[in-house]
């Protein structure tokens, strides 16, 4: 496995358009934390990228994979050994987060497992969600319902937001969330749909991450049916479009039990993925 000089972005072929616009956060500075992009080349021409996001501390903490699916199992393999090296293994937080979406998904986990000796933290069902990819063709804008507002989030939302996402996704109230929501907030594009009352209550929110995914979309009872989700997911998604291309196209990860969420993606043309999303996260012996 030989390393070459990272991609960019525009050279990233468009079938890997999740990747494509990881990369395109990363170039235009809406990562915000500490990243590092790599590729290698194997010896029959695939190619392997990987992006790395480091703690304060420069440790490891999240590696994004992109692996050809046509790759062999020995080259993958290779990509692990490189990635995994005793050296980088030490350079690793106390818990690390590995994403991909790939048909070989399970065997590059249990090649993981095997190299750090540890085994997955949370039950992989967890975090087993349908992928969606935002459709090619511009959508047309749609209004804000009368009564409602459309503005940007801010700092303040970070701690409602995250009180809801914890409940949403069952991860428990962990401190962190509050913090990682208010990156999104003020690193990159999050808005809000609020009442035009005097309190200008906010009803509805949507996230951009910085691999590329808008989440955390929610819309609180007693305001849903009303389209405000829709309004956000298009207005969203055009301004991701304005700075990255159309061909950096935004995805979505949607839990199996969200059958209202499953329906809005298919109704906004979204293309449903034939392999999912999968994340894993690992306790690193001896660093807990």
């Amino acid at each position: 496995m030989e390393k070459i000089a990272p991609l960019n972005s525009a050279d990233v072929p468009k079938e890997f358009s999740i990747f494509k616009l990881h990369l395109s956060c990363f170039e235009k500075g809406w990562t915000g934390e500490k990243v590092t992009a790599e590729t290698y080349r194997s010896s029959t021409g695939r190619i392997f990228s990987l992006i790395r996001h480091l703690d304060e501390m420069d440790k490891t903490t999240r590696t994004d994979l992109l692996i050809d699916d046509e790759a062999s199992l020995e080259e993958i393999d290779g990509l692990l050994d490189e990635l995994l090296s005793e050296s980088n293994i030490g350079n690793l937080g106390w818990l690390y987060q590995v994403n991909l979406q790939s048909k070989n998904f399970d065997y590059v986990i249990k090649s993981i497992e095997r190299r750090i000796g540890s085994k997955h933290k949370q039950n992989p069902e967890k975090f087993d969600h349908f992928m969606f990819l935002a459709p090619l063709s511009i959508q047309d804008k749609i209004a804000v319902p009368q009564g409602y507002i459309l503005d940007p989030l801010s700092e303040c939302h970070a701690e409602p937001i995250s009180v809801q996402w914890a409940i949403d996704i069952d991860f428990g109230h962990a401190p962190h969330l509050t913090g990682f929501v208010l990156k999104n907030i003020t690193e990159r594009p999050c808005f809000g749909i609020f009442t035009t009352t005097a309190s200008k209550e906010l009803v509805a929110w949507l996230c951009f991450y910085s691999g590329g995914a808008a989440g955390m979309l929610h819309v609180r009872e007693g305001h849903r049916g009303k389209g405000l989700a829709r309004v956000l997911l298009r207005h969203t998604l055009e301004v991701v479009r304005e700075v990255h291309g159309e061909e950096c196209r935004v995805h979505a990860c949607v839990k199996k039990d969200n059958t209202a969420s499953f329906k809005l993606f298919k109704s906004e043309g979204w293309e449903l993925q034939p392999v999912n999303y999968k994340k894993m996260f690992f306790c690193i012996p001896g660093k807990e």
